[in-house]
């Protein structure tokens, strides 16, 4: 862990609240851990505070209550702290010996309405019109741009939580509640956002990255029934995207093979917009890792960092988790990430036409017997 400490290592500092009242005094004496888990979609931001309770405190007076809300601000000294969310206590756990309290809370705004199971039917709906109006009933604010792709018929017979997970998933959004809003961004537009940092390798430690072919296919091929033809019509997605090193002998970013959808679409919009989503996605699996580097507030997931100095495996990367751990000896952030761009140096030494400009996706279809 030599990497994460500077020569001059300047103080960490938090501020927490419980139920609106300002703690961090009382935390900091008895502080050893306090970790914030944040993650681009799938899965609700979680806080752990982990204290020193040889005197009993934290389990008799300041017990806290099930459901009662923390919020934390996060940052250095002599800097602005970042407000990283609010979160409602999930769970305490005292281990002895030694004595310690684990207070585990989750993103506030998961509310019991939202994991009640609905029977519901959307018909002649967009995309964008499905999940406002179950963010109207939820009695929340609906944050991101969402394609107004036209969906014939949905049927929903889960929970909103899972039924909109589910949807963002299909079409390539990030889908998570936080407080008072739903957030549903489109991860390609997530993947164009400016850089917020540049991190040198030898800085970094615990380092581990992955950069694979065999999970990137050459093409996606959907399928769709045309009910005026009354004919089967299968889409094929070319894959056009430039987020790897190319093979020196065959000039290539993917594999040979074409991936096949088996679930089949209404229309051919969905089934566009479907196998779009899934080669984004498939892109995005092809150098994928994690580092850990010494902590900042603006290392959140959905935001875009640069690794350079690290030759073939450099380039641009969006953060899919954060965990930022704040302890008695500083304050560091680990990071989970996939590359959405290859750096331009690293095109050009495999002899190819340098151009990290994502090109357009070519479509073509053809009628099945």
């Amino acid at each position: 862990m030599d990497a994460l400490i500077p020569k001059l290592v300047p103080e960490a500092r938090f501020v927490l609240t419980y139920q609106q009242r300002n703690i961090t005094h009382d935390v900091s004496k008895h502080l050893l851990s306090l970790t914030y888990d944040d993650f681009l979609t799938g899965e609700a931001d979680s806080l752990e505070v982990e204290l020193e309770d040889t005197e009993g405190k934290w389990r008799d007076a300041w017990y806290p209550g099930h459901g009662d809300t923390l919020k934390l601000s996060i940052g250095w000294e002599g800097e602005p702290l970042r407000a990283v969310g609010s979160f409602e206590i999930d769970e305490v756990e005292l281990n002895c010996p030694p004595s310690t309290i684990s207070i585990r809370a989750l993103a506030a705004g998961i509310q019991t309405a939202l994991r009640t199971t609905e029977h519901k039917a959307y018909e002649d709906m967009t995309l964008d019109a499905v999940a406002k109006q179950i963010a109207t009933r939820q009695g929340l604010e609906l944050i991101g741009r969402i394609e107004p792709i036209k969906l014939d018929r949905l049927t929903q017979q889960e929970s909103d939580l899972a039924f909109l997970l589910n949807l963002a998933g299909e079409y390539d959004y990030a889908f998570k509640v936080t407080g008072r809003r739903m957030v549903f961004h489109a991860i390609s537009d997530l993947a164009k956002g400016v850089s917020v940092a540049s991190l040198v390798l030898k800085d970094l430690a615990n380092v581990r990255l992955r950069d694979q072919i065999t999970m990137v296919p050459k093409a996606i091929e959907v399928k769709h029934k045309d009910p005026a033809k009354k004919q089967l019509i299968a889409y094929k997605m070319e894959n056009g995207e430039t987020v790897a090193v190319p093979s020196s002998s065959s000039k290539t970013t993917t594999s040979a093979d074409t991936k096949k959808q088996r679930k089949r679409s209404a229309s051919a919009e969905v089934s566009k917009a479907k196998a779009k989503a899934e080669l984004a996605k498939t892109n995005r699996e092809r150098t994928t890792g994690s580092w850990s580097c010494i902590g900042r507030p603006d290392l959140v997931s959905g935001n875009v960092v640069t690794l350079v100095a690290a030759g073939m495996l450099g380039g641009n990367y969006l953060i899919t988790a954060s965990h930022h751990r704040v302890t008695r000896s500083g304050y560091t952030v680990d990071k989970e990430v996939c590359r959405i761009s290859a750096p331009l140096i690293n095109l050009s030494l495999t002899n190819t036409k340098p151009d990290l400009a994502l090109s357009t996706y070519g479509i073509q279809h053809e009628v099945v017997a």
